[in-house]
């Protein structure tokens, strides 16, 4: 491959009239490589049952190759036709509350119905037939954005008991695990296991949703196996997740693992939302769409590096299935990108291990729920303002310098999907301005410690508890809830082996099955850490921190007492006064670091700042000196070990980079190599 496949969704049999050739100019007009067709339109390929046919997909993939186009083939099992819903109704999902999913969206069946997979089966293996050895094809998505539901039909809830008894090896193993004598829910026969609507148990809050994640990863790989029963070897087989901390059933490591490459499909507010130094609060336009809970230019980063973290022990550069080209907020909340913000976009996913971008979609729907998604091509389907800034960009992304790049990092802060499922059972955190508990609790801490690295000048790789992390030097560890001996075990001898391990409050406090350790917190990691606990408190409004600059801490407070550890910053308040905020304590050649409290953005970054120089490491991108508030600097290694930067200006105004002297535009970017 040379440069960056790029290219869109395309749905033909979408359009209101006849265009297949004028569409496919424009695209290669506008530098397009690659397409992505087919996974939504299975009513189209069989409007009634056994009578298959994609003559008309074909006719899309064979004009896409003969100009050059490459072309991903999807699976369209994600949104089933009315006459299998009608005539086999056990197919629709059914909830833990009990409801049955009706008709009439998408993504409502339960792809663990033999009924479903028999038909699934077919139409996959009809499909792989007719494109499976196609030149222009070069390979498969299977389904679409899997794990929005959690399946709960009776079969399934009887999957999961024989599941945790498989798990867990014994009916007394569970209660003992779980705990289950509380409230006389101790089990004698495994039938007696609850479904989930009626559940309470953090222990088996937790296993239910591994439970759902692995179901998944095994019907993907069901649908992977039918297809390379007739795919050319040169093709591959993956599936596009949903970017950042994904959907609530989406096993984020499993799937890609069980793919043959990740692809995610990545979404984020733009306009004003990406503005530095912060978004503005007089901004014109609304900030996000209402179904994305996060705000800021880092959005797009995290999403970015998370993306490249979820397949392999070190991460792999990944494929961006679906991007936003125009508005994304629907109807209510029109937030087209401002010129130059697609640039900007591309530039950071590139520079964080992105070697595909394709946008969805490539024309604005005319019906349906999606009607006021933007594509590259507006509702009149004529070249305007984005599908001339798409053009530019495609005319960019097909050098050679951009094939392959490893982009760089000087921090690594370590993701665990398990303490984030925990913690959306069991917040710690309230609501902003309520009284309500956060289900976003661990996504509000681990974006603090993200965000940190960032105003440290810092460029991050996430890592994850089965991945690789002994060469980084500085590790951020947000709110590991749920962690068994090994790992605490890995983590202080990590730091014993010379690095600096940052720990957050909750870190360690349950073990694997959700159970809280009966020892002085924080547990195995104590005598590490230099520091223990025995309380903690709710902050419904930020205390003062003293030490370590002028900051606030934020939500809650861990009433810790050292044992040793040096006291970097401490609570001004007359209950929290006589108990430390924040603890340093060497750890052989190591140091350990433990934020008791959440503080404020600019405290933390400090606090990153400091054990970045601790640990002597100078970020990559301080090679440019300060840089102007708007702007932010990522890089990548190409594998000769020359960087190229990608240089952004998050603002309206223009601004120059004093070193080298470039001269940024508004929401400009630019590659300087280097």
């Amino acid at each position: 491959m040379t440069g960056v496949l790029f290219g869109a969704s395309y749905y033909h049999e979408y359009l209101p009239a006849p265009r297949l050739e004028r569409d496919l100019d424009l695209m290669v007009a506008a530098g397009f490589t690659v397409l992505r067709v087919g996974e939504s339109t299975w009513a189209s390929y069989e409007p009634e049952e056994g009578k298959i046919s994609f003559d008309a997909l074909a006719a899309v993939v064979d004009a896409a190759a003969a100009r050059g186009l490459r072309v991903i083939v999807g699976t369209p099992s994600y949104a089933v036709p009315p006459w299998l819903a009608r005539r086999y109704p056990e197919v629709m999902a059914q909830l833990p509350s009990g409801q049955v999913l009706p008709y009439g969206a998408r993504q409502n069946v339960d792809f663990t119905n033999p009924v479903y997979r028999r038909h699934v089966e077919r139409v996959v293996r009809a499909m792989a037939e007719r494109f499976g050895q196609h030149e222009g094809v070069i390979g498969f998505q299977v389904d679409n954005e899997i794990g929005v539901h959690e399946l709960a039909a009776p079969a399934v809830v009887d999957r999961f008991r024989r599941h945790v008894l498989d798990e867990f090896g014994s009916v007394d193993a569970i209660n003992e695990r779980w705990g289950l004598t509380y409230w006389s829910h101790r089990l004698t026969d495994i039938e007696d296991l609850w479904a989930p609507a009626g559940n309470t148990n953090p222990g088996y809050a937790l296993e239910w949703a591994r439970f759902q994640a692995g179901l998944t990863v095994e019907f993907l790989a069901w649908q992977r196996d039918l297809l390379r029963e007739h795919l050319a070897p040169r093709m591959f087989v993956t599936h596009d997740v949903v970017g950042g901390d994904s959907l609530g059933s989406t096993a984020v490591r499993g799937i890609p693992a069980a793919m043959d490459r990740t692809a995610v499909n990545l979404y984020f507010p733009l306009q004003d939302a990406i503005a530095l130094p912060d978004a503005q609060p007089e901004a014109t336009t609304p900030l996000a769409p209402w179904w994305l809970t996060d705000r800021g230019a880092s959005t797009m980063l995290w999403r970015g590096d998370m993306a490249y973290s979820l397949r392999g022990p070190r991460g792999e550069r990944f494929a961006v299935t679906e991007a936003q080209a125009g508005s994304i907020g629907e109807h209510a909340t029109n937030v087209p990108p401002y010129p130059g913000q697609l640039r900007l976009v591309a530039h950071a996913l590139v520079a964080r291990g992105a070697d595909l971008l394709a946008y969805w979609h490539w024309h604005t729907l005319h019906y349906g729920a999606e009607t006021y998604w933007g594509g590259v091509l507006g509702h009149d389907l004529e070249p305007g303002r984005v599908y001339r800034e798409v053009a530019a960009l495609g005319a960019e992304l097909g050098g050679p310098e951009l094939d392959p790049l490893v982009p760089d990092a000087d921090v690594a802060v370590l993701s665990s999907r398990d303490s984030l499922k925990a913690l959306q059972f069991q917040p710690p955190l309230l609501e902003p301005g309520t009284d309500r508990a956060d289900p976003h609790s661990y996504h509000r801490i681990f974006m603090r410690c993200y965000d940190a690295a960032l105003a440290a000048g810092a460029q991050v790789r996430i890592v994850h508890e089965d991945g690789e992390w002994d060469e980084c030097r500085v590790l951020v560890v947000p709110a590991l809830y749920i962690a068994d001996d090994a790992l605490l075990e890995r983590l202080v001898a990590h730091a014993r082996n010379g690095a600096h391990v940052v720990l957050t409050f909750r870190s360690g406090y349950a073990d694997q099955w959700a159970r809280v350790r009966a020892v002085r917190a924080p547990g195995p990691l104590r005598a590490a850490v230099g520091a223990g606990y025995a309380e903690y408190t709710t902050l419904a409004q930020p205390v003062a921190l003293t030490g370590f600059g002028s900051g606030s801490a934020e939500g809650w407070a861990d009433l810790l007492e050292p044992e040793g550890a040096e006291v970097l910053a401490g609570y001004d308040h007359p209950f929290l006064r006589p108990y430390a905020a924040v603890t340093t304590n060497v750890v052989g050649a190591g140091r350990m670091t433990w934020l008791g409290t959440l503080p404020d953005v600019a405290t933390t970054g400090r606090l990153v700042a400091w054990a970045l120089r601790e640990r002597g490491v100078q970020p990559v991108s301080s090679a440019w000196g300060e840089l102007p508030p708007s702007v932010r600097v990522s890089s990548a290694r190409r594998p000769d070990g020359t960087r190229l930067w990608f240089v952004a200006n998050h603002s309206w105004d223009p601004v120059t980079v004093s070193a080298p002297g470039i001269e940024l535009g508004p929401w400009e970017s630019r590659v300087v190599d280097g």
